[in-house]
């Protein structure tokens, strides 16, 4: 009897840990070793996300994020095409949890799963959802590998037949549409991750998804350098890039864009994190605007254990007008 006790309180032990390790815990960026913080960044919580949600959905592989105003919904995708909606939990403006509501697997119209080179997405944004009206919410999804660009309803389902623009062309196998952002007046703005094979990796590719007008983005001389998330920023755009290329530090670089006529462009650095700095950093790859200046980003695990899924919100200044 007395063994049968003792097993009965391990299995209860491992069944307690196992749950609190499926939830997402409160985590920091800085460390007590952060050098060179961004005077002009306001950081507003930090989630560790854990590799499987309480049911054994996997949560790894996250590259996209989008915002739903009028749900109050947070939609994340991962690069195996699981698609993820959550509820949002703040405390006194400050990013504290989060809810696993559902999680949906993206499908075509026949309602078949997409394989595994369709399915590879990389960014998403939410159309219909900050109209005020409820329950029409549509995702605009954005692929590598099978280079597209499909909308799909909240349920993973996808509606009707993919885009692919001209603007997606040379983008190298596992390079495409990484980023995608609406503009103010351009529209709705994919970024290619890369636009070449080659050695030269100094600047990529952004297209407007209406007009087909192209920009060519010039990426910060970072070893590893690449283009991962747009968003917009008051009457510009908001991009996201993440250098990586061990043994080299890890860099996350926050840029404001400015889209001009004629393919004029012009990139400012808003802010520079390193790991080389002291900065707790991973694979930052998903942007997505909250509302204000309030913005959160996600990283990519690669579903590896070396790695984390850390969600994290932060806050910009108000863009000045030039």
């Amino acid at each position: 009897m007395f063994r049968l006790l003792i097993v009965a309180s391990l299995l209860m032990l491992l069944t307690l840990s196992g749950g609190c390790a499926r939830e997402a815990r409160q985590t920091q960026l800085m460390t007590e070793n952060t050098t060179n913080v961004p005077e002009n960044v306001t950081w507003c919580g930090t989630l560790r996300l854990p590799g499987k949600w309480q049911d054994d959905t996997p949560v790894g592989g996250l590259s996209g994020l989008a915002w739903d105003e009028d749900e109050s919904l947070l939609y994340m995708i991962s690069d195996r095409g699981w698609l993820h909606r959550v509820r949002l939990r703040f405390a006194s403006g400050e990013l504290v949890g989060l809810i696993p509501l559902k999680t949906y697997v993206l499908r075509d119209r026949q309602g078949r799963a997409l394989n595994e080179a369709a399915a590879d997405a990389e960014s998403m944004i939410v159309q219909r959802g900050n109209n005020g009206v409820r329950g029409d919410t549509r995702l605009l999804i954005g692929f590598e590998r099978d280079h597209r660009i499909q909308r799909f309803y909240p349920n993973g389902k996808s509606v009707g037949k993919p885009l692919k623009p001209k603007g997606l062309r040379g983008a190298a196998a596992n390079a495409g549409a990484e980023a995608m952002g609406r503009h103010p007046q351009e529209g709705i703005i994919v970024g290619l991750e890369n636009i070449s094979n080659g050695a030269d990796k100094s600047s990529t590719r952004l297209f407007s998804l209406s007009s087909e007008a192209e920009w060519i983005y010039p990426l910060l001389d970072e070893p590893g350098n690449a283009l991962t998330a747009l968003e917009t920023y008051g009457g510009d755009l908001l991009a996201l890039e993440r250098a990586f290329a061990p043994p080299a530090p890890l860099v996350i670089s926050l840029r404001r864009v400015q889209l001009g006529g004629n393919a004029q462009i012009e990139v400012d650095t808003l802010a520079q994190l390193s790991s080389g700095d002291g900065w707790r950093l991973d694979n930052f790859e998903g942007l997505t605007h909250l509302g204000g200046n309030r913005y959160l980003m996600v990283s990519d695990d690669n579903f590896r254990m070396v790695q984390e899924t850390l969600l994290s919100c932060f806050e910009l200044p108000a863009p000045e007008d030039n």
